[in-house]
Formats: C-alpha cells, structure tokens, sequence
C-alpha cells in the first residue's frame, strides 16, 4: 500500500521550497505526500475531522491582533504597564509574550494562578497581563478567529480527546527540528505515535526561544524518536565551514572531520574592516556589482544585525548602483514604496487631519505637487488653523498658487471626494482594489524605471489579500475600519517575519540574522558585526516556573550563545564564500568600535589579515554611470507625467513637451559622454562641448534655451562629488526655489537649539517641520511635558514675585490640577499614569528645593544674539547660583534619562553657555539636564568653538536649501514624517 508521509518544517517558505524540490526528485509513488508547517499539519488534523474548514482563513496574524487591540484599549486594563510614550509598542510587545506563552503551551488560566504568587507592583503588573491575555482571546473568539497557538493547542485537544483519529500518517518528518517550539514539536509527536523521524543541527537554532537548539535534539532523543543530528556540511567548502564552527564553537567540534566536497577554485573567507558605517555598505555593494558582472547567475546574501538599520544602509549602496536586490524584515512590505504610496492616501481618507499622508499624497504621483507649492497649502492650514484637506479646497481660490498648481489640487480634491464617498459604505477590498486604479499605481510601474517591477505589483497584490481577509474575519467592516487597522499594523511593523527567497529567484537579498535558516547561496556577506551584538537579543520575559522543558536560563550567556548561533548559520548558508565586515567607527563624532569577538577568534583561526575599506567617492566613470542611470529612470517615469499634462487644458503645453524632450536630449548627452570616456579619447570637458554643440544645433529655439539653462553641465565637470548631489542636481531642474519659506532674519538664518538639533539629525526633517511647517498635533507626551514646565515656571514665578521661598507642595500639587485641566487630559490608563508620575515627581523636586544649596535666580529667560549674519534664539528653564558664585543652566526634561557619554554631542546646553555669555553677559561653567521623572540631573560640558561651527554649518546649509535625508534607525524610528520620506522607502 502507499505511504502516507507528513514534512513538518518550521516556516512557510521552507514547505514551498521543499515542495518544489520533492515533486522534482521524487520518483516511486507515494499515497499521500503532506508539506507543512506546524500550523498547516494542526489544520490538516481538524479538517479531517470535521471541523470547519476554512480554519487558515481564520486565523489572525499578529499585526491584525495589534489593531484589534488598538482599536479596543479602552476594554484593557493597563494602569501598571509603562506607556513609554507609544502605546502601540507596548500593545505589540504584549501581542509578542501572548504568541511565546501559547508556543510553549501556556494559557491565560495557568500565567493568571502563577501571577497570583507574585509580590509588591511586579505582581500587579503580572495579574494585569494575565487579565489581558484573557480579554485578548476572548476577541478572538467574539470575531470567530483565532491565533496560530490556538490552533494548535485545538488540535492537540481533538487528538487527546479522540484517540481514534490518531496517526492520520504512517511517517511524520521534521526538518530542522532545532527551531520547533514546544506546542509544534508536541503536536507533530503526537501525530506520529512513534514513528517520528527528526533532522536538525543543534548549532542552528535562530529562533528558537532562548536558542534552545540542543535542548530540542535531546528531549526528541529521550523519548525514542529516530533523530538525524546534521553538524557538518556538504554545501559549504572547508575554509567556509570551519570559519562557521569557529564563530559558533570557537573550534571545529571534535568528530567533525573536512567536509567531503572540494572547495571551488574561488573559495574564500574574507575580514573587512571598512573606515565607518558608510564605508562598510559602500564596500559591500561594489563588491556585489563585481561579482554580478563576472557571473551574473551568483546569488548572494547579506545578512545584517537589524534590516532598519545596517540593512538600510547596504539597500541605498545598492540602489546607488542599480543592483536589483531584495530587503527583508518585519516591517519591510510597510517600507515599499508603493505600499507607502497606498497608506498615505488611506491615512488621510481615514482622517484628513495626517497632514504627513496629505503631503505624501501630493508630493507623489498621479498628484505630484511641487514643493513651493506644497509649501503654500501648508501655510493656509497653519494660518487658517485648519485641516490639510480643508486647506487644499481654499488654496484652490488663492492667488498666491499658481494655475497649474491649482489644476493638480483640484485632481487632488477630485480623487478624494470620490473616495472619501464609499470609505464608510464599501467593503474593505473591493474599496482597495478601485483605490489602487483611481490613483494609477499598477499603470504607473509600467512606466518605472526600477528592476523589481514585479516584487512592486506582486506587493499590491499582497495588500489587496491582506484587505479581503480583513473582510473575512469582519464581514461587517468598513474600509475606514480596515485603514485605521492597517496604518496602526504599519506604523509598528508587526507582521508575520517575512521569509526570504529559498529558490534562488531573487540574486540579492538583504536580510537580517534572524532570518538566515533554510537559505543557500553562492556569497555571504556578514555586515555590522561589532562587539556587543548580543545585547540587542531579547527573548519574551517568559517565568521559567512556567516553563514545561528545561531550557538555558535568560541571561548575558545565553544571549551570547545564541547570538554565536546565528553567526554559525549565516556562515553555513555559503556555497563558495563568506566574508565578515565590521565598521572601525560609528556615529557622527566617529566613535571607535570594536569587532564581534567571535569574528576575532575565527580570523586569528584562520590565519587571514584585514582588508581596510575606505569611503569611496565615484571617480568620474562612475560618476557618469550613475547619472545616465538617474535621468533614464526620471525620463521613464516622467514619459507618463508628461503624457498626463497634454490633456490638461493649459496654455503652456507646448513648454511642458519641450522640457520633456530636453530630458531626453541630456539622458543622449551623457550616453555620448560615456561613449567618448570608454574609448579614451577624449576628456568630459572636451566631449561635453562638442556634444553640446551638436545637440543644440538639432532643437528648436526653446528646446535650446531650456538645454542651455540646465545645472547638469557644472556638475559632470565636477567628478568629486558624491551621489546626493547627483540627485539634487537631477532634480532641481524642474523643482522653484523654497528661500520665501525659509526662517530667513536679513541675510542670515533664524535658528534655535532644537533647529540645530532636528536638522543635524536629519535635514529633510527640518525641512518638513520648520519650512513646509507641516501641521502636526502635539502628542500626548509632548503636552504632558508642556504641562510640567508650565507648572515649575508658575511656582517659581510666584516666588519670584514676591521674594520670598517657594511654595507649599500643596500649592504645587495644585497647579498641576490646573494646568492637567487646561491642557485637556482625559482619564485613560496611559493619561492616569502620566498623572501619577508627574505628581511623585513634583512632590521629589519640591522636597530638593527645600535643601539644595543652590538658588534660583531666573526662569524661562530668553536670550537672542547673532552668530555673524544668523541670529540664534531660545529660552533656558532655569539658572541656579551656586555657593560657589557660579551660574548653572538647567534644562527641565520629561522622557527618558540619558547617559553623559550619551549627551557628548548635545547641542543644546552647550548653545545656552553661548548665549549665556552673548545675550546676558553671564559666565555659565555648568550645564546639566534635569530629568524630572527620574529625578536624575546629568551634567553637561560643551566646546564653544565646536557648537559656533556646528551652528554656522546648519545655518548655512539651510541657507543652501540642502535638505537631503540622513536616514538612521535611531532617528527614522521617532520621526513625525516618516510617511512622507523618501529615504524611508524602497
């Protein structure tokens, strides 16, 4: 009789991957062939039992668990959880201990009976969580769903209760058992009744809990299953795998002999040392193109500590030279540009308040408002205290926009009337689906310039799916309802980890170190490996009273072993290289890092030296290369902009075709240019004059005019200059000047601590807040800190004004009353918890202002002065006298502490000393920050010379109206404007 044979394999994409490669290698027959994850084999069992059989359809990812928790916090106890400022990470951080409790076989009941065991506000916070755990599936089960832990947990009841429907298979295969939790490992024994046969490497667990890999292996092997424990390789050469062991190990494990297969002629193991973080994805990329040139069917991975962070960088490294590439992460689908393109207009149809979605929305296509335009909307909404929509329908009457501008916002209005009309009456993806044609979206990738066209439509279509089945679950729902569930999903980027390709159709992928397993590929290269990677592996806080297997205990050694387990896998996963890369320095001041210990043990095993990689600049080959390929892609995506604007009634038509065939003529220039350097003969100078020549005498009087006028010429004479200016010169061509905009005071520029600060971090931040002033409510920790500062500064003023000492604490306590009313806080856990805190704070300072030395002497003083042309501006909290007779500058703040070394750049304090000195004539020596909810005060010292250059800098470059981003994990994680960023986007 055939067999019946179930794979159980731990994700989607290694069922699909090993699906393929059965159906192509298998050749006796068989009577059932099942390859699952342990999800699917759950669903498998209850379907042949009868039960429903749309079960998948039912189940309820955790991004869609995160909305249906944020749309309903009202219902959840949260008064001891810390809101830290983002109520969204913390209820995705709950969505995460809820899926790691069901995985190890723990419920609601059985966490609630241990929290009761617990003491003091720990316990409290324990019986809280239990409580919310309850309520989390007690929605799942008033919405019909339920969770993937869920489904498994009724399978296993179904086989318990129904021994009979036991063994559905005579054999029940796990490939890579190391990385199955216990619920999966459970159900899949279960299934078997003995004859279960188990591969894994105990090396390899990249996402089990804890990295329990071994502790897997070991309890299969105790209870009799068949157990294939795979510690060598035969895809990997020798150099490569023993540089895998050494990371993982330290050495090659004692029964591990040469791998049997002969290493290729261009084996090797590699130790970059790239001058900083620029440099390392610099280095990377260049030496994909390389490989890609010499053998254009290589495939290759780059495996990174964090996709938002080192993955971003090596992604723009990548782009900059046109390799079509593949970043993945839990938040990259969200990062799409198309996705974001989408979001943006169901953001603002949801609520016409996101003015970040509205500017998105009319900065891009089919809209496609320039930026002095922009600017001008912006302005209404501010001046006119209204909303961005509201504000776009009375820019339509302005004089001060321009008539075409006017046509592309009543489009704008047009679409949006139409849209906004079904939001609340059509299903979510029926809505969806006429949304994506009203704005053109797939017609627009026709046009696109971009390699991955494909991945662009395939993504639309995933957004769609994920629109009907949202409908599934809510077939009541509203596509209003769907927009604010998806934006709230896409703002914390929990979704199900997205998998990397398996099959070897996409040549270069970007992803992180979590991800690696199941991968194969000809290079590897391992980025960002700097010391002290271990620290940012965080397993759930699960109790190991709770635990039902013995597991490594949750601490620094743990974590570092798992940590060398990763490492180990993304090493193996080589068929013919692996190099490791490390940046020297990081950060802006070029702080000094040291590389991954492990790293160091296998370079000094292997005997291999560093490579030094220095930031590169595009010599002027490159530099041509790179500009032919920007004006191909705005040529190609501007033919249908273009094409757009001829059936508009304008009268300045024919202007718009002339300027269409100028970008045409400069994408033939630069060709000609690359043409004459390839061959030699001529310099860019001199081809650049003769090319001229030659193409103006071919146009019309206007055409020339327009070709003569372009800046492209000043920069192709110009080969040391880097990519953004590239950009910037492509796209000036056609984008107004913004100076009416800027904060300008006669010749030079308005500035403040925080403008220093926010465009040092970032300058296309700066230019969203402080030249296109893009309306944004406050939030509610921005209130609370208004609210706070506005409390000291009316207890102290009254002090002051009467000479004499500070007041009661009742009276403090009592304008904090008073000013909790006035800024409208209302009487939710996030808002009775700021209360609390903002009291014991209060009630901490006013007992320090009782006994501390120093007096106060001024609050909230102004100072203005100039700094050559700029004049500079602000205001200081507070200025204490000490004993000593020297003055301190204090800054009150309400968020988290920060370190010294953390504050080593700090503008702000430093900038005070200035002002100190310039405005009021003082000697301020001292600085420090005073962190009110800590009760923390961090002194600060600055250079004067240091914040007068930095100072100028900024002035002048917003002067410049450089405002190119400088994306960073640290930065992008906390910006207002993430949505309208391009550096956001992929």
């Amino acid at each position: 009789m055939p067999e019946r044979i179930a794979l159980v394999l731990p994700s989607a994409a290694h069922a699909a991957a090993a699906q393929i490669r059965l159906e192509q290698q298998l050749r006796d027959g068989y009577g059932e062939l099942v390859v699952v994850t342990p999800s699917g084999l759950a669903a498998v069992i209850l379907r042949r039992a009868g039960r429903r059989l749309d079960l998948l359809d039912t189940v309820i990812g955790p991004g869609d668990r995160l909305a249906m928790l944020a749309e309903r916090i009202d219902q959840l106890p949260l008064q001891n959880h810390d809101f830290g400022g983002n109520k969204v990470a913390l209820l995705g951080g709950l969505i995460r201990l809820i899926d790691r409790l069901k995985a190890e076989m723990i419920d609601a009941d059985e966490y609630a009976e241990w929290a009761q065991t617990q003491a003091d506000e720990d316990g409290l916070r324990e019986r809280e969580f239990a409580e919310i755990f309850r309520i989390h599936d007690r929605m799942l089960r008033l919405l019909g769903a339920c969770d993937g832990g869920d489904l498994m947990r009724e399978a296993l009841r179904m086989l318990r209760d129904q021994p009979d429907r036991r063994r559905p298979f005579e054999h029940v295969l796990i490939d890579d058992v190391q990385e199955l939790d216990l619920a999966a490992v459970t159900l899949a024994r279960t299934v078997a009744l003995g004859a279960l046969t188990a591969a894994g490497d105990p090396l390899a667990a990249v996402r089990r809990f804890r990295g329990a890999g071994a502790a897997r292996l070991r309890s299969l092997e105790s209870e009799g299953s068949r157990i294939v424990s795979l510690t060598g390789s035969f895809r990997c050469p020798e150099p490569v795998m023993r540089a895998a062991w050494t990371v993982g190990l330290g050495s090659a494990p004692a029964n591990e002999t040469t791998p049997p297969a002969s290493p290729p002629a261009d084996a090797l193991v590699e130790f970059w040392r790239a001058a900083n973080e620029r440099a390392q994805a610099q280095s990377v990329a260049a030496e994909i193109e390389r490989v890609l040139s010499g053998d254009p069917a290589a495939t290759v991975a780059v495996v990174v500590p964090s996709a938002a962070r080192e993955g971003q960088a090596v992604s723009v490294a990548l782009e900059e030279r046109a390799v079509a590439h593949r970043l993945i992460g839990e938040a990259a689908f969200f990062q799409r540009v198309e996705i974001r393109d989408l979001l943006a207009w169901l953001r603002l149809l949801a609520d016409p308040n996101d003015a970040p979605a509205v500017v998105r929305a009319l900065a891009r296509a089919p809209i496609e408002l320039r930026s002095v335009d922009i600017a001008r909307c912006t302005q209404i909404a501010r001046r006119r205290k209204i909303d961005m929509v509201a504000a776009l329908a009375a820019a339509t009457e302005s004089p001060q926009v321009p008539p075409e501008a006017r046509e592309r916002i009543r489009n704008f209005l047009k679409l949006y009337r139409a849209a906004s009309a079904q939001i609340d009456t059509m299903r979510a993806d029926l809505y969806v689906h006429r949304l994506i044609e009203r704005l053109g979206l797939r017609r627009q990738q026709l046009f696109a310039a971009q390699t991955d066209v494909v991945e662009r439509l395939r993504a639309l279509a995933r957004f769609g799916e994920l629109a009907s089945a949202h409908v599934s679950r809510m077939p009541q729902g509203t596509a209003r309802e769907f927009a604010r569930s998806i934006a709230a999903v896409a703002e914390n980027g929990l979704r199900e980890q997205e998998e990397p390709d398996l099959g070897g159709a996409v040549p270069v992928q970007v992803l992180e170190l979590s991800g690696v397993s199941g991968l194969e590929v000809d290079h590897v290269f391992l980025v960002g490996l700097r010391s002290g990677l271990e620290r940012e592996l965080r397993a759930e806080p699960v109790p190991d009273a709770l635990l039902r297997e013995r597991l490594p205990a949750e601490d620094e050694q743990t974590r570092r072993a798992w940590m060398r387990q990763r490492l180990y896998v993304a090493v193996s996963r080589a068929r013919k290289r692996a190099i490791f890369c490390y940046p020297a320095t990081v950060g802006e001041r070029g702080t000094k890092a040291a590389v991954e210990e492990a790293v160091e043990t296998a370079r000094n095993t292997l005997q291999a030296e560093w490579r030094d990689c220095a930031e590169e600049l595009f010599g002027p080959d490159e530099a041509l290369q790179s500009t032919y390929r920007l004006l191909r892609d705005e040529l190609l995506e501007g033919t249908m902009r273009a094409g757009g604007r001829l059936g508009e009634l304008r009268f300045d038509t024919d202007l718009d075709v002339s300027h269409a065939v100028v970008r045409y003529l400069e994408l033939l220039k630069v060709a000609a240019l690359l043409t004459a350097a390839g061959d030699g003969t001529q310099g860019v100078a001199e081809a650049l004059r003769d090319v001229n020549a030659r193409i103006a005498g071919a146009v019309t009087s206007e055409q020339r005019e327009i070709f003569q006028s372009s800046p492209l010429d000043d920069y192709l004479l110009d080969a040391e200059r880097d990519l953004k200016r590239r950009a910037r010169v492509v796209a000036a061509r056609d984008e107004p000047s913004l100076e009416r905009f800027l904060p300008m005071r006669g010749d030079g520029v308005l500035l403040s601590a925080s403008d220093i600060d926010t465009y040092r971090s970032c300058p296309l931040k700066y230019k969203f807040a402080r030249v296109f002033r893009i309306p944004q409510e406050p939030t509610l920790h921005q209130r609370f800190g208004i609210a706070v500062h506005h409390v000291l500064e009316r207890y102290h003023g009254a002090a002051v004004e009467t000479g004499g000492q500070p007041g009661s604490l009742a009276e403090l306590l009592g304008l904090l009353d008073e000013a909790w009313r006035r800024q409208g806080f209302g009487d939710s856990d996030e808002e009775r918890q700021l209360r609390g805190k903002a009291a014991a704070a209060l009630a901490r300072y006013h007992e320090h202002s009782l006994i501390d030395q120093a007096r106060p002497v001024w609050f909230e003083r102004q100072f203005t002065f100039k700094l050559g042309p700029h004049v500079l501006r602000g205001r200081v909290d507070r200025v204490d006298r000490t004993p000593s007779g020297e003055y301190e500058l204090i800054d009150y703040k309400t968020g988290r502490p920060k370190s010294a070394d953390e504050l080593a750049d700090d503008v702000q304090l430093a900038l005070y000393a200035v002002a100190a000195r310039e405005s009021w004539g003082l000697e301020a020596s001292r600085g420090a920050y005073y962190y009110l909810l800590d009760d923390v005060k961090v002194a600060v010292s600055g250079d004067e010379q240091w914040i007068r250059d930095v100072a100028t800098e900024v002035a002048e470059g917003i002067r410049a109206q450089e405002f190119e981003p400088t994306p960073s994990a640290r930065v992008c994680s906390l910006c207002d404007y993430r949505l309208a960023c391009p550096a956001a986007e992929r």
